[in-house]
Formats: structure tokens, sequence, C-alpha cells
């Protein structure tokens, strides 16, 4: 099956990790146990190929499309190599409007009413691609298609079916593809008993977490001087679980006193 060689692809390229001691950090400033790296499919040409050549066959059963789009960054390492197979333009979009060269935000041209299907490496809750479906709307194009590698099956095709576009995913977080990760040791048994209380209440999860674990948010500080010069911890405090700052905050604010850090930049809060 075409899933499965795209899960098997994946794993061989070390794109399934999993560490509930220590959980990583999403873009959402969210924690989560387990993690999926699509980029390292481009770190073997195989690999790659097979992801490719899987958005290409669902971009084929989706009718008609005058152009492909992806955003930056990491959509990029999929949607110009699925233009280039299907023989279509491509349309890039930056994060943020340019202010020097010719400015704008997208590279690539959207005629009014072009219908563009949107390739993406992976998502998560939908914030990020919602983005990039309004840019694309705000410029005269049409897209009723999101085709990505991996779905994380945390709100993604809601999100998108609410403004209209229809999810298509080569993989999910589901049990299918937690069953495959087992049978190719990426992952054990007790691990995806994990995955799985993860992905019931995501919040819940990391509630449980902080609270058991607060010194992981610490050790997430970089400090010279004793000024804080990195703060992941504290992102993940203010901006994934602000509903926490009056329980944890101030075990924070404790600890990193006790250490010599200056807690002028700390969230707002009880001092």
């Amino acid at each position: 099956m075409e899933h499965e060689r795209v899960a098997s692809a994946l794993i061989a390229a070390g794109g399934l990790r999993f560490n509930a001691a220590e959980p990583f950090i999403l873009v959402s400033r969210k924690i989560c146990p387990v993690y999926v790296d699509v980029r390292q499919l481009t770190t073997d040409s195989e690999g790659w190929r097979v992801a490719v050549d899987g958005l290409v066959g669902l971009a084929r059963g989706l009718g008609t499309i005058d152009s492909i789009s992806g955003g930056e960054l990491a959509d990029l390492f999929f949607s110009v190599p699925v233009a280039l197979e299907l023989g279509l333009p491509h349309v890039a979009i930056r994060k943020q409007a340019k202010g020097y060269g010719t400015g704008g935000q997208l590279v690539g041209k959207v005629g009014p009413g072009s219908r563009l299907l949107h390739v993406s490496d992976l998502i998560t809750t939908g914030s990020s691609a919602l983005k990039w479906v309004n840019v694309i709307r705000a410029a005269g194009g049409k897209i009723k298609d999101y085709a990505t590698v991996f779905d994380r099956n945390q709100g993604g095709r809601e999100t998108l079916r609410g403004s209209g576009v229809d999810l298509h995913p080569l993989l999910e977080l589901d049990e299918d593809f937690l069953t495959f990760a087992v049978s190719r040791n990426a992952l054990a048994m007790g691990q995806v008993g994990e995955v799985k209380s993860y992905l019931g209440d995501p919040e819940g999860w990391a509630h449980r977490f902080l609270r058991a674990k607060p010194d992981f948010l610490t050790e997430r500080i970089n400090a010279v001087d004793g000024r804080i010069t990195r703060s992941d911890g504290l992102e993940v405090l203010a901006e994934g679980y602000p509903e926490l700052e009056p329980e944890i905050g101030n075990i924070l604010r404790t600890r990193l006193r006790n250490i010599g850090l200056d807690v002028g930049l700390l969230p707002p809060g009880k001092p």
C-alpha cells in the first residue's frame, strides 16, 4: 500500500520520535510526547521520492489544478517537486511580506479565479494552514483542497473544513499508523498507550506533566550574567498554557530567583 511505503520511509529516515519524560515543544508552544519530523524524508532521496509520488497521486485525483502552492519553509520541500512533476507553476507563500526587493508575500502568480492546491509537510491544529489559504484567497485565487504528508489529527481537518477546504493526508497519527510503527520497532506498546492518552486529551496530558515536572520549564531557560537570553520554557507557559500561569508561574519565579536570574522577563503574574 502507498500509505505503508510512505510510513516506512518516514520511520527509516528517523522522522518519528517519542519521549514522554522530556516532551517536544511544538511551534504553537504546546508540548507533546511524540514528534513527527517530515523534513527528515528529504535526507534520503528514495524516501523523499515515495512521499512526492504519493502527493502527486493525490493531486491527480482532485480535478483541474492551475498551480501548486507551498508555505515558507518546510512545505516547499514537497510543494516544489510536486509542481515540477505535474508540470504546473508554483507559488511560494512567505510568512510575512518582505520590505525589500519586489516585496510582497507571494513568490509566483495567482490569477483571478485560478485554482490552487496547497501542499504541506504536516498539519496539526490547522492555524498555519488557514493562514496560507487566506493569503491565496486574498490574492484572488481559489482553493478547496489541501494536501499534506502527515496529519497529526489534532483539529487541522476541522479547521480547514470550516473554511470550505478538504484535507488530503498521506499519513495520519491514528491507530493504523501507531500499529505500523510498532511493527517496525519504532514504538513500543507502552509508548503507544502514552501517545493515545495524549491524543485523547492533549491539554490534560500537558497539564498533568507540567504540574508534576515544573523544572521542565526552568531547564529550558538560558541565561548569561543573570539575564535571560532564551526562554523556551517561559514561552511554553505564557503562550502554550497561560491557564497554568497562576499555578505554576510562582513556582517558576521562585526557582529562577533561587539560581540568581532576573525574573523581569517572566510572564505577568504575582511577584
